[in-house]
């Protein structure tokens, strides 16, 4: 195995054996790496401090050249170390599980993860609101898309409601009641700003946040076969 340096973030940490156990980072290329560490579930292990989730971190790993076994983390040094407190926040755990479950690894992923968390520590928008915007992310980068500007059968821009069976918005003309549901105006109207990256705009829709979540939630479950145990209680 060849010694090999990178910087990364520490995005996440799987118990193996007693005092071993496998953790996950994600360097700026977007790639994830896994790597045994050895030991650093022990008190005394000088790497254990610096393996908070969220933390970013120069690691350097003995790396394999087999794909059936793991690199091996030699040593590990907080850059900027996370706070452990993020650890009981709801976008702050989205998140990590979100880039885990991400099956492509490019710039862009990092970018996400970077910026997303950025935008918790900052405390940019509320938890919910967070919630949200990666929900949102997390469905674009795995490869969903949702039309959220024009009528998705006919292209007119005088819509009614979103459909989730067609995947983005009707018309007056397109909508059929007796085949698609019919969502409530302010509900349409969160989702639109939501997939156009106007998050601020948000903050007027605070009774249908919870809501929102959830059908989201439901969507991407449908639509990308992904499960996200972050959003159980929803």
């Amino acid at each position: 195995m060849a010694e090999t340096i990178y910087q990364g973030y520490v995005i996440n940490r799987i118990p193996f054996q007693i005092f071993d156990e496998i953790v996950t980072f994600l360097i700026s290329a977007g790639q994830k790496i896994p790597c045994m560490s050895r030991g650093s579930r022990r008190l005394i292990s000088k790497n254990a401090r610096n393996l908070f989730i969220g933390s970013y971190v120069e690691l350097q790993i003995f790396q394999s050249t087999r794909e059936d076994k793991l690199s091996k983390l030699k040593k590990v040094v907080a850059i900027k170390a996370a706070d452990w407190n993020y650890e009981n926040n709801e976008a702050f755990n989205l998140l990590n599980e979100c880039i885990v479950l991400i099956n492509v690894q490019n710039q862009n992923i990092f970018s996400f993860y970077k910026e997303s968390l950025q935008m918790i520590l900052d405390q940019t928008y509320n938890d919910k609101i967070m919630v949200l915007i990666i929900m949102r992310k997390f469905f674009a980068l795995s490869g969903g898309h949702l039309e959220v500007n024009k009528c998705i059968k006919c292209g007119n821009n005088k819509l009614k409601t979103i459909s989730f069976k067609e995947h983005g918005m009707l018309c007056n003309l397109c909508f059929n009641s007796k085949r698609d549901k019919y969502y409530e105006l302010p509900i349409s109207k969160a989702i639109h700003y939501l997939f156009n990256d106007q998050y601020s705009q948000l903050t007027q829709y605070f009774h249908e946040i919870d809501f929102l979540i959830k059908i989201l939630k439901i969507y991407i479950e449908d639509m990308l076969g992904i499960k996200i145990k972050t959003l159980i209680k929803y």
